[in-house]
């Protein structure tokens, strides 16, 4: 289906900017709209009357005004319109989020798994059942976004490798188009961690940072001798979500590591200590040096804004702080005096979640892209914009 160069495409196109705008300022006038966003009024006024036929939209009270002068309608978007479902899918919990259309979180939980192990495929379709139940009410949900540990082509999706669930070259596309109505963006977890940080806190189209995701497992839970600690990296420059050539890009490898088996590796320490990095202080700091040793490196050659610390080294302020002052501070100074900055997060724990879900809404909010594949047609068919040409 070439969705390039018609008149659907372009009104879809222009939606999409009105929609964001909407988003991004609260509400405004079509007057505002049209000169904000160079669109011509008729333009503004034929997508408005669509989308507030449609209910994505609402009118509320006038702005503007003096004395006798009429007040222009005030458009915004109409945030019960539907939900967004965000997931965390880990190896023996999931956290959720839910989402109103214009990303405002509305509910988050966390659960453990309970029963026997499962397929993921049936441990997948249980969750989302869980989570649409206990939102029931909330409106239709609009969409999902799942986050994984591993490596996530998304626009399979193909989970290609994933330790912690077992799985390699494993297309969900069949899977997720046979069991659900509304789309499924599956992606890697600390991409969605970069997605959080992008969608709700990020300084501009042009922005560029770096989120570390350390994840310390219960190594029972593991395929055995895996390492029960797992590090993600999502990388966004120039304001958008960096994936690599094969997808793999964030995928972190110490400077310090040696394979000596054959099973996945990503750091120096063993596997007895990587089991106690919960609990051990030493060891913890231990791991922060590793990391900080690779990633200051990276930080020097790419120039990034911020470097965001979350996972579960989340709430270790003194620690980072600590070994950035003593084992790297000629480094740290020089970094810190061309303005980049590390912060550690006071608490994440909803941060992939979250991301998640702000990679469904940014694909509903989306232009359409140049393609003809399902993905493509799939995509198309559920954005909010497509709603125009009804």
């Amino acid at each position: 289906m070439k969705i390039v160069g018609n008149s659907k495409y372009q009104k879809a196109a222009n939606g999409s900017l009105i929609l964001n705008y909407l988003r991004k300022q609260g509400g405004t006038s079509r007057s505002r709209i049209a000169e904000e966003l160079g669109l011509q009024p008729s333009t503004v006024t034929y997508i408005m009357n669509r989308l507030l036929q449609a209910g994505l939209v609402r009118e509320s009270s006038g702005i503007g005004g003096n004395g006798s002068g009429r007040k222009a309608i005030r458009i915004e978007l109409n945030n019960d319109y539907g939900t967004v479902i965000g997931l965390d899918l880990q190896a023996d919990y999931y956290n959720a989020v839910v989402t109103d259309i214009g990303g405002r979180v509305v509910g988050s939980f966390h659960r453990e798994y309970d029963g026997e192990a499962k397929t993921f495929e049936r441990r997948f379709a249980s969750v989302l059942k869980e989570v649409r139940e206990s939102v029931r009410g909330e409106g239709p949900v609009l969409g999902a976004g799942v986050a994984i540990p591993g490596v996530v082509d998304p626009s399979g999706p193909i989970i290609e490798e994933c330790w912690t669930h077992n799985l390699q070259h494993h297309n969900l596309g069949p899977f997720l188009e046979e069991n659900f109505s509304f789309p499924i963006v599956v992606e890697n977890d600390a991409n969605c961690c970069a997605w959080k940080n992008l969608w709700y806190e990020g300084s501009g189209d042009h922005d560029s940072f770096i989120y570390l995701l350390p994840r310390f497992h219960r190594s029972e839970l593991l395929p055995e001798n895996y390492p029960s600690v797992g590090i993600g990296m999502g990388l966004v420059y120039n304001g958008e979500i960096y994936q690599g050539f094969t997808h793999r890009a964030g995928e972190y490898r110490s400077l310090f590591f040696r394979q000596e088996e054959k099973v996945p590796g990503q750091l120096s320490l063993s596997l007895a200590e990587m089991r106690l990095v919960a609990s051990d202080r030493t060891v913890r700091r231990k791991l922060v040096v590793e990391l900080l040793g690779t990633l200051i490196l990276i930080m020097h050659i790419t120039n990034p804004r911020a470097l965001f610390i979350g996972g579960d080294l989340a709430g270790e302020q003194d620690l980072v702080a600590g070994v950035l002052e003593g084992e790297f501070a000629p480094q740290w100074r020089r970094l810190s005096a061309n303005g980049v900055r590390i912060e550690v997060l006071d608490d994440a724990a909803y941060d992939a979640a979250t991301g998640a879900a702000a990679a469904m809404l940014n694909t509903l909010y989306a232009i359409p892209q140049v393609g003809n594949g399902e993905q493509n047609v799939r995509i198309w068919n559920s954005l909010l914009t497509n709603l125009i040409d009804q």
